[in-house]
Order: C-alpha cells, then sequence, then structure tokens
C-alpha cells in the first residue's frame, strides 16, 4: 500500500470517528448543560478538566513519543526494540503514579484548605457545595490521570501501527459506553461526580481492550521489567520533554481562559459554563479539520527512516493545501453563524450571545493554528520536536501577555481575543522556520495553499450573513437547525463551485482524490472534475 493510499485511509477512518464522536459529545453537553445540571455544574467540570491537564504535565512528555518510535522500529523489524519502548514507558508511568497520587492528594486538600476555598467563599458565601464537589473530583481526576497514563504505551500500538481503524472503533465504543454511563450516574442522582464515575469506568474499559489489542498486533510483544533499557527511555524522554513546550502551550490556549475567568469576573462559575460552552464549539470546529493530520507523524516517521525527504516535502505541501481547503470555509461559516449555531444547541442556557462571540472570536485563533498543523505533525515525524517547542513557547508568552494587557483595556473579550493574537504570532514564526526544514516558504504556502480557498469563500460568505442577519433573535431549537441547515446548503455549495472555477486544484491533485481517497464514487465527482481533465 503506498504512503499516501495508508494515509488517506487512516484519515478516513479518523474523520469517520472523530465525526460521529465529536456530534455525540454535542448531544451530551446539551443533555447535562440544559436538560439537567446547567452551565456552573458544566463550569465546575470544565475546570476540573483544566486541572487534570496540567496534571499530565507530570508524565514528563514521554507519552508523545510512543507513535514515533512504534513506527519506527516497526518499519525497521525492530521487534525487541518494540517491547523495550512499550515496557520502558509502562513502567516509568506506574512508579510515577505510585509517588504522584499520594503527594498530589495532599496538595489539593491544602490548596483547597488555605488558597482555592477562602478566595471562592469571599467572592461567594453560597459556593460551599460547588468547592465540596471540586475537590472530590481534583482528586478522582489525579487518580484517573496515573491510570491513563499506563495504558497510554499500549493504547498507541495501533497509532504507530497505522491501524487507524482499530483505534476510532475502540474510541466509538468508549464514547458509546460513556454516553450511557453519564445519563444513568445523572438521572440516579450523582449529579457532577457522575461524569467522574463515567470516566473511571470507560477508562478501565479502553485500557483492557487496549492491552489485548497490543499483544494481538504485536504476537511477540513482551512487557516486562527486564525488558526496560536506558536508551528506550533517554529516546522517548529526549524527544518528549520539547513537547511538553507544545503541550503546555495547547493548555494556555484552549484551556486556561476557563480559570482566568473564573479568577477574575464577577460572574460565578455560571460564566466560566458560558465560556466553556463557546469554546467547546469553536473547539468543534477544529476538530475536523485537524483530522486531516492525525495520520501524518507515523507516516513521516516512516518516510524519514527510509530517507524520502524529497516525498515529506511533498507531502507538507499538499497537506497543508487540503488543511487550508477544509479549514478556512469551516472557520468562516462558523463565525458568521455563530448564534444560529449557539441557539440549536442549547435553548435554557443563560447569555448565549456571549458565548456565541467567544466562539467567534476563538474560532479565527483555531483556524490560524490548524494552518500549520500538517508542518507540526511532519517535524514530529523527523523527530524535529524542537521546533514545535518554541513556536509553544512564542504562542504561550504571547498569549499570558496580551491577556493581562487586553483584559484591562477591553475587559472579558480580551480573554479570548488573547488568545486569538498568540496563536497568530506563533504561526508567522512557525512557517518561516519550517521554510528551512523541508524548503517551503510562506509565501508559496499563501499562493498555492491559502489564496484560492479564501477567495472561494467569498460570495457563500455574503449569502450567510444575509441570513444570519435575517434570523437574528430566532427562538427554538429547529428554527435554528434550519437556519444553519439552509446557510449550509448554501455557503459549501457555493464554495465547491468556486473553487473548482479556480486553479487551486490540478491534475495531481484529481487522481488523489478520485483514486486514493476513492471519491471517484461520488455522483456528479466527475463532471465537478472535468475542467482538470479536458485540461
Amino acid at each position: 500500500m503506498t504512503v499516501q493510499r495508508t494515509i488517506a485511509r487512516n484519515t478516513i477512518f479518523n474523520a469517520a470517528g472523530r465525526i460521529f464522536e465529536g456530534v455525540l459529545g454535542l448531544v451530551l453537553t446539551w443533555y447535562i448543560v440544559d436538560l439537567r445540571l446547567g452551565p456552573a455544574a458544566w463550569g465546575l467540570w470544565s475546570l476540573v478538566a483544566v486541572f487534570a491537564s496540567y496534571a499530565a504535565l507530570l508524565d514528563f512528555g514521554v507519552a508523545s513519543g510512543f507513535t514515533k518510535y512504534i513506527a519506527e522500529h516497526h518499519a525497521r523489524g525492530e521487534r525487541k526494540h518494540l517491547s523495550a519502548v512499550i515496557s520502558t514507558g509502562f513502567f516509568f508511568y506506574a512508579a510515577l503514579g505510585i509517588v504522584v497520587v499520594p503527594l498530589g492528594w495532599l496538595l489539593i486538600d491544602a490548596c483547597m484548605d488555605s488558597v482555592i476555598a477562602p478566595y471562592a467563599l469571599r467572592r461567594n458565601p453560597d459556593a460551599g457545595q460547588h468547592l465540596a464537589d471540586f475537590q472530590f473530583l481534583l482528586k478522582g481526576g489525579l487518580l484517573l490521570f496515573a491510570l491513563n497514563n499506563c495504558a497510554a504505551p499500549l493504547a498507541a500500538v495501533p497509532t504507530g501501527l497505522q491501524r487507524m481503524g482499530l483505534t476510532n472503533l475502540l474510541s466509538l465504543v468508549a464514547t458509546l459506553a460513556k454516553i450511557v454511563l453519564t445519563v444513568y450516574f445523572i438521572e440516579t442522582g450523582h449529579g457532577v461526580r457522575g461524569l467522574l464515575y463515567t470516566n473511571g469506568i470507560v477508562l478501565a474499559g479502553f485500557g483492557l481492550a487496549s492491552a489485548v489489542l497490543a499483544f494481538w498486533l504485536l504476537p511477540g510483544l513482551r512487557i516486562a521489567p527486564s525488558f526496560i533499557t536506558r536508551s528506550a527511555f533517554d529516546a522517548l524522554f529526549g524527544f518528549g520533554w520539547r513537547t511538553q513546550v507544545a503541550k503546555l502551550s495547547n493548555l494556555i490556549n484552549f484551556q486556561t481562559d476557563r480559570v482566568v475567568v473564573a479568577a477574575v469576573l464577577t460572574g460565578g462559575i455560571g460564566l466560566v459554563g458560558v465560556y466553556a460552552l463557546g469554546e467547546q464549539m469553536a473547539g468543534r470546529m477544529r476538530q475536523l479539520p485537524a483530522l486531516l493530520v492525525s495520520a501524518l507523524t507515523p507516516a513521516a516517521s516512516d518516510l524519514d527512516a527510509r530517507g524520502e525527504h524529497e516525498r515529506l516535502q511533498r507531502l507538507y505541501l499538499l497537506s497543508t493545501k487540503y488543511m487550508a481547503a477544509a479549514a478556512i470555509p469551516l472557520a468562516l461559516y462558523f463565525i458568521l453563524m455563530a448564534e444560529p449555531i449557539m441557539r440549536a444547541w442549547m435553548s435554557g442556557a443563560p447569555r448565549l450571545d456571549t458565548a456565541a462571540w467567544v466562539m467567534r472570536i476563538l474560532c479565527v485563533g483555531y483556524l490560524v493554528n490548524l494552518l500549520p498543523g500538517p508542518g507540526v505533525s511532519l517535524a514530529l515525524g523527523k523527530g524535529r520536536a524542537g521546533e514545535t517547542m518554541m513556536a509553544g513557547i512564542i504562542s504561550m508568552l504571547a498569549n499570558m501577555g496580551l491577556t493581562v494587557l487586553l483584559y484591562w483595556g477591553f475587559g472579558f473579550y480580551g480573554i479570548p481575543v488573547a488568545t486569538a493574537l498568540g496563536m497568530m504570532i506563533s504561526t508567522v514564526w512557525f512557517f518561516g522556520r519550517m521554510k528551512g526544514l523541508l524548503g517551503v516558504g510562506t509565501g508559496e504556502l499563501m499562493q498555492r495553499a491559502f489564496f484560492w480557498p479564501a477567495v472561494a469563500c467569498m460570495p457563500g460568505s455574503l449569502l450567510s450573513l444575509g441570513i444570519a442577519l435575517w434570523a437574528v433573535d430566532l427562538p427554538g431549537h429547529l428554527n435554528n437547525l434550519a437556519v444553519v441547515a439552509v446557510s449550509a446548503a448554501v455557503f459549501f455549495p457555493a464554495y465547491g463551485l468556486c473553487l473548482r472555477g479556480s486553479p487551486f486544484l490540478d491534475a495531481f491533485d484529481i487522481d488523489f482524490l478520485e483514486h486514493t481517497l476513492k471519491l471517484g464514487r461520488i455522483p456528479g465527482f466527475r463532471l465537478m472534475t472535468r475542467r482538470y481533465r479536458n485540461g
């Protein structure tokens, strides 16, 4: 199987799985927020997710190297090294959990008693029940973090072997189980704590299934202390500590805004929930185009191990081109239709207009963050984590500095604007850096990847803007869902027709889309691409 076909197959598997999971996730959020627990509980749970993500930095980045080194050793047929990588990771995380969980629980108690509780009660005397839940959830989240780390090396096996169909099947089953268990625990009166119970049960099942799958895919795999090697740890740690900076940057860009809202604004935990709703919907916009790069890292590791650098350069240009073609129209559509989308999703939640503006601002930043995604994946596949580390440092520092400045100048909305601007600054730097690494400069990307998708969006954007203005303050789920659907039926066909009439695609692209992605089976595809064949 060719590299292009492998990437295409795995991307399709990832897209199908993540789209389904994303839709189910939105339905589940609607059930939790709109029907049962409300924005305050959702804000509390989203804060717990932030703190759990920061706790995950204690993994020293070792997990980020599993996919790369599993793919690399498998490509070379080095079975003993595969066992060394997985065993070293498993026992390292087991030992880390034994140390971190007890110490973390003591630290949580101390922080709650001396810092968080006095501050929260001073701002809101009725915060007592939220504080009790928060402390319980933080401790449970730390325990789940330790267990998830132990499962990480085994869960990375299908991805490293580029068997994304199996990975997504497992994730789909976990998502369905999560929905059933969430409804059960909430309906039986466990409240927001039921979300933690759900995650614990799903994680246990996922870990067991990952172990079975890993041993099935690698019959010679052995996990034992005797397979732990210094060289495997050095490789994992040497690769991983650089990715930790990018991981910290992602936390600041994608999650820490909620903590800032909770700490500096007087809207209470409910305002955190409102912000989290806008953030989540913008994240759903980002999720689909991001899938285009989900299969690139193991494929790039394979090509780099074989020394095929010209194919890596071509892969970078093509993947960035397809990323732009998918991300630019989707982001513009979400920006234009933010309020109808939020009203179609939620009805009882307060301040949906605020959530819609948060969504708009973050969609701009997320779009800019998506465009260098192929380059990030290929750099990691080549083992060049330093580029992503520096991009993360730039984004992180810019975000923190701008947050202070813009919140002081503009208040609440300065927080998401700072996030978006930090991503823009980092992206400009990264594109310049990738010219030296893969030989494709920013000017060439602008000309071949970004310009024509942006131009092709203009007619559909004007039509969708008219629809959105007509539907201002339209009430009801179904009414707004109809507006969203009608607008999509106008915007995306108009975009497709305009892009078809542009010089964006060439004969190679058409061959790739038709024979590798198998889009030739879609009715009308050959008619839409006839001009390229005749040319």
